[in-house]
């Protein structure tokens, strides 16, 4: 094997100087942050900061008292055949949520986060899903009769707006 001789490193006096320069900023920042050695020395419990996924035990009950599920985190709930009528979902994140084959009627739903939901085959009718987030949004066999959907953002990639619009004012199933 043949080795490429190395050069010899040409470094000044002064680029050592700098470099001494930058150790002592360093420290001297060190010695005034008290409040980062303290942030470092504290361990952080990931499991108190994380929100809590309500289940459908969970739901289920509340279903049976007070049907408010507003500003509640139901991400990834499996909530099919269920009959929600009447319920109040404002502000709830119901993100990939399972609502397939369930009852939505007359439900609450302003500012609340249904994107990527399973809604197929629900009953919308006359919900109120203003400013409520639906993009990409499963819709199939839905209906969405009399439902509101002033300023919500709809699956119009996936479902052709007109198609929303006719079963909102028609009553017909979401075919797509």
């Amino acid at each position: 094997m043949l080795f490429a001789p190395q050069k010899k490193s040409s470094a000044s006096k002064d680029d050592f100087d700098d470099i001494n320069d930058e150790d002592d900023m360093e420290s001297d920042l060190d010695d005034g942050d008290e409040a980062s050695d303290l942030e470092a020395s504290v361990p952080i419990d990931t499991e108190v900061n994380k929100p809590k996924t309500l289940t459908r035990k969970e739901a289920i009950e509340i279903l049976q008292t007070t049907k408010n599920f507003s500003g509640l985190d139901f991400r990834k709930a499996n909530l099919t055949r269920l009959d929600f009528s009447n319920c109040n979902f404002e502000s709830s994140n119901l993100s990939y949520a399972n609502f397939k084959d369930s009852i939505l009627e007359n439900c609450n739903f302003v500012n609340a986060s249904l994107w990527n939901a399973n809604l197929e085959c629900v009953n919308l009718t006359r919900a109120n899903l203003e400013d409520a987030d639906l993009d990409y949004t499963k819709l199939r066999g839905a209906c969405l009769f009399r439902a509101n959907v002033r300023r919500a953002t709809l699956p119009t990639d996936l479902i052709p707006r007109e198609e929303i619009l006719r079963s909102i004012q028609e009553g017909s199933k979401i075919t797509r």
